[in-house]
């Protein structure tokens, strides 16, 4: 499996990218950001409703993220042309005729599970019905914090690393594997979605990083649906030693956890060689209840994991940046990835950007 074709890089536009976590675009502020290469502004309207809006003037092309909202408008503090929610220009200073290529583009936008989404094509092709559903951190089943991090980094590499969590082993020796050398021993199920692939696993007799004197050691069971362009949604529930072979490693049904979790999490192409990483994790509302202290431990831990795998990838993103001709071999674990990537070409062509 190459790292890259060549020098192109398969991007979705018919897709939902989260853009931002809802609580961070309030009324009265502008936030603007990067996506696909394309300069992109949301904000909300007084009442509160989103909106999406190309992050450049069409005079001279400053961004207008650095402009002044007025009531529901974008005024560009460079020469003062004022934009409404629809992207049309209303107002130029020193001019009474406005003609209509005075405008900037406009992106569908919607939010949901605690994330704003983006529909990078026209708004007429946007299907909301395309939107993952997503726990985020208001879900009241779920105690959870929210947060994210940019990767010097292609997001076919991040993709990577989220589809298979073999390295969990080795990246994350002392974090996430909590001293378990073993969980990369076990192959994961992998089967292909229309828009992704889900991915199931069981470690077993792994040391229980939650204070439970009943139980130093659990059986691991996650499971996780891993979506177009990159959005994870993971359950993970621990349960006593033995469950694994009880379940002969299928899904645990019914059986009630010890405890659980869940992470939702996104990955964002900004640029060729940029990505913004957004996640949420939290232990289920009853576990929290029981130990309150229980969200600082984990929020902790994904916090020094995450800086783990920032820190491998974008270091392998400057290996690649070399170019030095050697080829790349593919082993085992490699089956997420490459079945993730293939889900993407496949979805790329059909666009015609493949």
């Amino acid at each position: 499996m190459d790292l890259f074709k060549g020098t192109h890089i398969p991007l979705l536009r018919r897709c939902w990218y989260v853009a931002a976590w809802s609580h961070d675009v309030t009324v009265g502020t502008l936030q603007g950001l990067t996506i696909l290469g394309q300069p992109v502004l949301v904000y909300r309207r007084q009442d509160g409703v989103l909106a999406a809006l190309a992050d450049q003037c069409c005079h001279r092309h400053a961004p207008l993220s650095r402009g002044r909202l007025e009531g529901d408008d974008v005024r560009c503090m460079y020469h003062g042309l004022k934009f409404d929610s629809t992207g049309r220009c209303i107002e130029i200073p020193g001019q009474s005729d406005i003609g209509e290529r005075f405008c900037v583009r406009t992106y569908a936008v919607r939010e949901a599970d605690g994330w704003i989404w983006v529909w990078m094509d026209t708004p007429e092709t946007a299907d909301p019905a395309l939107i993952p559903s997503a726990t985020g951190p208001d879900d009241p089943r779920y105690h959870m914090r929210a947060g994210h991090l940019d990767y010097q980094a292609n997001y076919l590499l991040v993709n990577d690393n989220l589809s298979d969590f073999s390295h969990i082993a080795f990246v994350h020796e002392n974090t996430l594997a909590a001293g378990n050398k073993d969980t990369a021993l076990l192959q994961p199920r992998v089967q292909v979605l229309e828009r992704g692939i889900r991915v199931t696993r069981w470690n077993r007799g792994m040391r229980n990083r939650s204070p439970d004197a009943r139980h130093p050691f659990i059986d691991n069971f996650m499971t996780y649906d891993f979506l177009v362009p990159g959005v994870l949604l993971m359950f993970s529930g621990n349960y006593p030693v033995g469950t694994a072979e009880a379940c002969q490693l299928d899904a645990p049904g019914e059986r009630e956890p010890i405890s659980a979790t869940f992470t939702s999490q996104a990955v964002t192409p900004l640029t060729a060689a940029t990505t913004r990483y957004f996640f949420c994790w939290g232990p289920r509302h009853e576990d929290h209840v029981a130990n309150p202290q229980l969200i600082d431990i984990l929020w902790s831990l994904a916090n020094r994991a995450f800086a783990e795998d920032r820190d491998m990838i974008e270091a392998q993103q400057r290996v690649i940046a070399l170019q030095t001709g050697a080829p790349t071999l593919s082993v085992t674990h490699d089956r997420g990835p490459t079945l993730m990537r293939r889900v993407i070409d496949r979805l790329a062509q059909a666009e015609g950007n493949a």
